[in-house]
């Protein structure tokens, strides 16, 4: 068994993997914890990708929840912003109590109104979910806030518009928050939001073959981070990219905080580099595993011969464009794990793909890349910070 820590950071998930990737001959289990204690960047996201990884290995096995009745499990549900999608994705596997007792039908309505309550943002705390799975072909599937009715994405004036009370909702607590920061960069989260979760509609539906993916999810998060500098220092000191960041200039208020808005996409499809080969292994280096991802990252690449697929850099360049000079962005996919600080390292467009500068988020490195084991799909994560005034 696999039990998840409630002092969970993004070095224990990596070791999550390492662990699943040593039991390929038993039957694994995921116990959750009781809570989770700080969900900071990317935490939260990186953890739902190791949950899809170990869900599509072959001997993934129950969903253990630290509870011992149905009241217990309701208000675990309801008080753990991770439960719920945790729940959906294992939704075919044995989702079972302390006791061993399968319970997964008396989460089924507490399911569902959490995700009324969530679709309204409604739910506790400053953290902003949205989650699109794609196995459920009920209304609960796509959210309304990305689809139309007839399944297709809205554009990104619509999607501004669905999104306004969110951004309302993660400023919540200090109004003035949203009326003087957030709300000036609302175009630049949604064009955002909706390049990067454009790209999972076209390309993580499916796996490198052209099948559908079951189960899987295409989610977003919006969060708000507020602290004094050398807090964010202090917290991020054993990830050199992030530590640096923080050691730039910003603007913060009054009481020395800093403003961040962490915006993070997930998907659990194939990922940027199978999706891109089509293949379904990683036999290749690293170093040619990461030049795949920058050539993601280059505007005009393609993976097919479709008119669409000729644009499909478009939407990564367009990103780092929007966060440069002020943002940090991280990318997780197959075994890379890659940051680029868009305030040391601003946006040039470069004649070769190759040219792009990345760097490895356990070495720091631009050369130097580290072997990870495999996840699924692609995780982008960012922090924008925002201007006090």
């Amino acid at each position: 068994m696999i039990k998840i820590p409630g002092n969970l950071t993004i070095p224990k998930i990596q070791k999550l993997y390492y662990d699943l990737s040593l039991n390929n001959n038993s039957v694994v289990d995921v116990q959750l914890p009781k809570r989770i204690e700080k969900l900071d960047f990317g935490v939260f996201f990186s953890f739902l990708q190791f949950l899809a990884t170990w869900i599509r290995k072959e001997n993934s096995g129950k969903l253990c929840l630290p509870i011992n009745s149905i009241e217990e499990a309701i208000h675990y549900l309801n008080d753990n912003e991770f439960v719920y999608p945790s729940i959906v994705l294992s939704w075919e596997k044995d989702i079972v109590d302390n006791n061993g007792n399968n319970i997964k039908k008396h989460l089924k309505t507490p399911s569902k109104q959490y995700y009324e309550r969530m679709d309204y943002f409604e739910l506790k705390g400053t953290s902003v979910p949205l989650y699109c799975f794609d196995h459920d072909k009920s209304d609960r599937g796509l959210s309304k806030h990305f689809y139309k009715n007839n399944r297709e994405l809205v554009s990104e004036d619509v999607l501004g518009f669905n999104l306004y009370r969110a951004f309302q909702k993660i400023g919540f607590h200090n109004p003035s928050v949203f009326r003087k920061s957030i709300k000036e960069s609302l175009n630049s989260f949604t064009s955002i939001i909706h390049e990067l979760f454009s790209n999972t509609h076209e390309h993580a539906k499916t796996n490198e073959l052209g099948f559908n993916l079951y189960p899987n999810i295409r989610a977003l998060q919006l969060k708000f981070h507020k602290k004094p500098i050398v807090k964010y220092i202090e917290t991020y000191n054993n990830f050199n990219g992030l530590s640096d960041y923080f050691k730039s200039d910003f603007k913060v208020n009054e009481s020395g905080d800093l403003y961040l808005i962490e915006i993070s996409i997930l998907d659990s499809g194939p990922g940027l580099v199978k999706r891109y080969k089509g293949v379904s292994t990683y036999n290749m280096s690293i170093n040619e595993e990461v030049d795949i991802i920058k050539k993601c990252l280059y505007r005009h690449t393609t993976s097919t011969s479709s008119f669409r697929a000729e644009t499909k850099g478009i939407g990564l360049d367009r990103v780092l464009q929007t966060i440069d000079g002020r943002g940090f962005v991280r990318i997780k996919s197959g075994r890379v794990d890659i940051f680029r600080d868009m305030k040391s390292k601003r946006y040039f467009h470069h004649d070769n793909a190759s040219d792009i500068q990345i760097y490895d988020w356990q070495t720091n490195s631009d050369v130097n890349f580290t072997v990870f084991p495999p996840a699924e799909g692609t995780l982008i994560s960012i922090f924008f910070p925002l201007d006090y005034q």
